[in-house]
Formats: structure tokens, sequence, C-alpha cells
């Protein structure tokens, strides 16, 4: 069963936060905090450990002062497939909830040199909760695809209000009153990460630089990313109504990651006419081609597009004497073969997307090599 989540805030409230080796958080020691009236005091892990290969949590220490006296609420954000598998490519199921406990608890130990108790963390409320999934495309279709048509939809008249931002072509974000979702490239947003982590979309992705490699190195293998955030407990509450709790082993299940994902690619998508996102405009066209065939020069590209226009517009005839009166015979046979029509990509794009959604199947990097190499022999 696939429960592919990505990032997690746990709110742990804590008695006295001394019982921790606060010396590594900052602007403030867990002591100076102790001692002021309110604040908060930050520790994010060394960039030495990503270059080591461990995935590390941020943690967050609140002091909020009461009429009964100070409260203290440890806040854990973490990406839970990182937190197991060092990137959020290998997707986890519900069976890994105890794995993700352990190793949760391990991570914690080593940043405040204190032993959580696993109820304790499978009982933390949640701050922030992000389904989401990994559509792959092993027939050399790009993401790009995808976000272009997601770009295009209307989404003022599906969610109360938004913005949207497109990031260098590779990312599609819609800020939405009550959540945010977010469209993605996987691999144009690690490639980001390798110039400079801050240009990147995802956080603590240098962990995940040997999973770039990969994706380069199978070149027909393309991951377009999809996530629905909920930040706040009073946003996951509304979305999950159906729950008594809404504590981390909870959330951890897989029919509520993908029933959330699915209820919003329906509503974003239900209007979309979807045969006709290969209408024959040039640029739908050239895209298309270019999947079809994608050892052509782009010269030939743009040739077969010329003609499938005019083809459209003056039939194959009439196309066929303009050619030989201005060239020859030959001239009309040698660009007869390349103005093909292709097939209907766009279409069948955002309908893999949406049976990748049903079907739910988690992904694992291993399955896919494996199948690619098969497939190349």
């Amino acid at each position: 069963m696939n429960i592919m989540v990505d990032t997690v805030k746990l709110l742990i409230m804590v008695q006295n936060p001394l019982i921790f080796d606060g010396s590594r958080f900052a602007p403030m020691t867990l002591e100076q905090l102790v001692n002021c009236p309110s604040g908060r005091t930050w520790l994010n892990p060394s960039p030495t450990y990503a270059k080591m290969g461990t995935y590390m949590p941020r943690l967050t220490m609140h002091k909020r002062p009461t009429k009964f006296g100070p409260i203290y609420q440890l806040v854990v954000e973490f990406s839970a497939p990182k937190m197991v598998y060092g990137n959020n490519f290998d997707e986890l199921t519900e069976d890994d909830f105890e794995l993700l406990l352990t190793e949760l608890q391990k991570r914690l130990y080593e940043l405040l040199k204190f032993r959580f108790l696993r109820e304790w963390l499978a009982g933390a409320d949640v701050g922030a909760w992000h389904p989401s999934k990994n559509v792959v495309f092993l027939d050399g279709t790009a993401s790009q695809t995808i976000l272009n048509t997601v770009a295009k939809l209307d989404v003022s008249r599906i969610y109360d209000w938004q913005k949207t931002n497109f990031r260098d072509g590779h990312v599609v974000h819609i800020h939405c009153n009550s959540l945010d979702i977010a469209f993605y490239d996987k691999a144009a947003d690690l490639r980001k990460t390798r110039i400079s982590p801050k240009r990147a979309f995802e956080k603590d992705s240098l962990i995940q630089l040997d999973l770039l490699q990969q994706l380069d190195e199978y070149k027909p293998l393309e991951v377009f990313r999809y996530e629905v955030r909920f930040v706040g407990k009073r946003r996951i509450k509304s979305a999950y109504k159906q729950l008594d709790s809404w504590t981390f082993e909870a959330l951890f299940k897989e029919q509520l990651c993908r029933n959330v994902l699915l209820e919003h690619w329906h509503k974003l998508t239900v209007s979309v006419d979807m045969l006709g996102l290969d209408v024959k405009k040039p640029y739908e066209l050239l895209q298309n081609y270019l999947i079809d065939n994608p050892n052509v020069t782009p010269q030939t590209a743009m040739a077969a597009v010329t003609g499938l226009l005019i083809n459209g517009q003056q039939g194959a005839v009439g196309l066929r004497n303009l050619i030989e009166t201005h060239y020859n015979r030959q001239a009309w046979y040698r660009l007869k073969p390349i103005i093909k029509s292709p097939k209907a990509n766009r279409f069948m794009h955002m309908l893999h997307v949406s049976e990748a959604l049903e079907q739910f199947t988690p992904t694992r990097m291993s399955g896919f090599l494996g199948n690619i190499e098969n497939t190349v022999k």
C-alpha cells in the first residue's frame, strides 16, 4: 500500500526543554530560550550531513507565555521518504511506518541526545502535511509537456483565491487560501540544486544528487511530480474531516493521501477538453511530432510541421503541386515521408497522470532502472 507523503511537521509538546542538548540551536541555545519571556530558536542541520549521505530533520523550539506558565513546543520538520531512502523518488508504504519512526528516533537522538519514545512520535499532532506522487514516463515524454498544459488551467474558477508562480518553466506552484498545489519537473529541479540549493524549488535536495545522476543516465525516464501542501492544523483538519484525530499515525494512510491527490487533480482537469489539447496548432503539432520522432533534426521537425499545417489548409494535392512547381517531383518524394501526423500525445500524457493517481503504485528507482535495462537489452 502506497503512502506517498513528503514533508511532515510534527508538533511535540515539551515540559522541560533542558532535557535536550540545546547547544546547537541558534540564535539562542535552549538554555538561553528558557531564560527569555518568549521566542523561538532553530536547529538546522549542517550541510556536512548531506555530503555524508545522511538526511536530518529541521528543528524549531517555540516558547509561549500563558497565565499558567510558559509552554514549549518542538517542531520537527522532515521529508518522510528522504528519512528512509535518502530521496523522495522512492515512495513509502504503510508498512514503512515503523521503519520511519526508527529512523526519526535515530536522527533526533543525534541532534538532541535524547531518545523519544515511538508512541510520542506516532501520536504527535501534525502541523504540515504534503501528500505527493511521482508520475514516471518511460517513452521520452518531457515533464514540460504536462507543465505547459497545467499552466494554462483557469485556477481562479476552481479555488477561492489564487496566485500562480511559474519558475524557470519547470515549476507550476498554485497558492490558494486553503492549500498550495505544486507541479514540477523532478530532474530539472535537481539540476537547479547542483547549481545552487537556493535556486531549487524543493528543500534539502543536496542529498539527492546521486538520484540526478541516475535520471540523467537513463534518459527515457522522466519524473513529473505533484504535491498538495497543507500547512497548519486547521487546514489539515478541514481536508480530513472524517478523522477523529490528526496525529502522525492517523494521517499515515494510503487512502487518505490518494484521495486528496485525486480530488484536486480532478478539480483542476474536469473542465479541460482533453481531446482539444491536441488541436493542430503549430506549437502542439511540433511538440507531438518531437515526441513521436525524438531523433529528427530541428530542420526536419520544422519542415514536417509546416507541411502538416499546409496540408490541413490546402490538402495533400495542393501541397504537392506547390512543391513540384517550385522544385521538382524528387523534392516532393523526399518531403512526403516526414509529413506524418503525430499521435495525440498530450491527451495520452494527461491520461497517464490520472491512471498513475488511480493505481497509486509506489515508485522505486531500482524497479524502473531494471525495466529500462531489460528494454535496452
